[in-house]
């Protein structure tokens, strides 16, 4: 009897960790016809969020990720931001549409909630998007934009500038790596930075001085410009990202203009927000992105300002002062 008891008793206590974690499934609702890939994209985004779930609920250092279901370099992609960033699927059934891309498929909207890798610290809500290819296999996984603003860059309300992109398959592929170059800062993924910044790049990053009071101006702030190269750029990333236990990046208020005479130049404007244990700010990035190789895309110009300049009393950046296009000479 004792043994037996004992014997249910493990087996209980299997079924209970079994069951400590949420088993995922997803649910195409529309925009995909063949039913055989439809199956496939469902079955993938199930077993690597249960995975997810699962190495979560155990804290586990590495996702356990099939190759019938996500391909090894996105296995490889979504480990480094596990590495740094743990996270779980908070639904049991998420239901979503499937978009088509230039690639294969596109399914936005799995919920998640993110943790520190090396800690309980919660870093709050967030949504990824998922990419596979033709035959349902997932290539990618990101962090996506806020939901919000997509919607609105698909509905074509984005402002007036007649140079403003309209096309949709041109915005999605854009909005595609602008999530995986953001994405790219939590994945601590210098690899990925180093190819998407052409050789030439110019990085701009303001910074806020107190300025004295003189005989024409009262004392107050004021932003000053520095300029890096690549080198200098990746070289102090590379500083922050070995110093920091986790870097959390996320974009919104995202517009994307087509360059009036250059085919396949843009200028994407973001709002960032930067957080780190030590660091935190928040301001406008810039980024000029050469999309004439849509397979391999560069940005040749990145800036950032500061939202605030002194925040204090409530003073912001004049919007006139943002960088566009209109500011470098290409």
């Amino acid at each position: 009897m004792k043994k037996m008891f004992t014997a249910i008793v493990a087996l209980l206590t299997v079924c209970i960790q079994a069951s400590a974690y949420n088993q995922v499934r997803l649910v195409i609702n529309e925009g995909i016809y063949d039913q055989q890939v439809k199956q496939r994209m469902e079955k993938a985004v199930s077993a690597v969020m249960t995975e997810v779930n699962r190495s979560h609920e155990a804290n586990l250092g590495k996702l356990n990720l099939s190759e019938n279901y996500i391909t090894k370099e996105a296995g490889q992609e979504l480990n480094k931001l596990w590495n740094n960033e743990h996270f779980r699927c908070v639904e049991d059934e998420v239901v979503e549409r499937c978009l088509t891309t230039r690639t294969g498929y596109q399914v936005r909207g799995i919920p998640l909630i993110v943790n520190a890798a090396q800690g309980s610290e919660e870093l709050g809500y967030q949504e990824a998007v998922i990419n596979f290819d033709k035959e349902g296999i997932i290539t990618s996984i990101y962090y996506t934009i806020a939901p919000e603003i997509y919607s609105q860059l698909r509905m074509n309300q984005m402002g007036n500038s007649r140079h403003e992109v309209t096309e949709i398959k041109d915005r999605m592929m854009i909005l595609d790596y602008v999530e995986h170059f953001r994405t790219a800062y939590n994945q601590k993924d210098l690899k990925f930075l180093r190819q998407v910044f052409s050789d030439d790049a110019l990085i701009i990053t303001g910074s806020i001085i107190k300025v004295q009071k003189s005989e024409v101006a009262p004392a107050g702030k004021k932003v000053i410009y520095r300029t890096q190269t690549k080198q200098q750029y990746l070289e102090n990333l590379g500083r922050a990202f070995k110093t920091s236990k986790y870097i959390k990046v996320k974009f919104d208020n995202v517009a994307i203009v087509e360059h009036p005479t250059i085919k396949g130049i843009y200028g994407v404007t973001v709002h960032q927000n930067w957080n780190t244990p030590s660091y935190s700010d928040e301001g406008y990035v810039f980024m000029v992105w050469d999309f004439r190789k849509p397979d391999t895309p560069q940005i040749h110009v990145r800036t950032w300002q500061p939202e605030y300049v002194d925040k204090q009393r409530g003073q912001k950046l004049n919007p006139n002062d943002v960088f566009t296009l209109g500011d470098f000479d290409l």
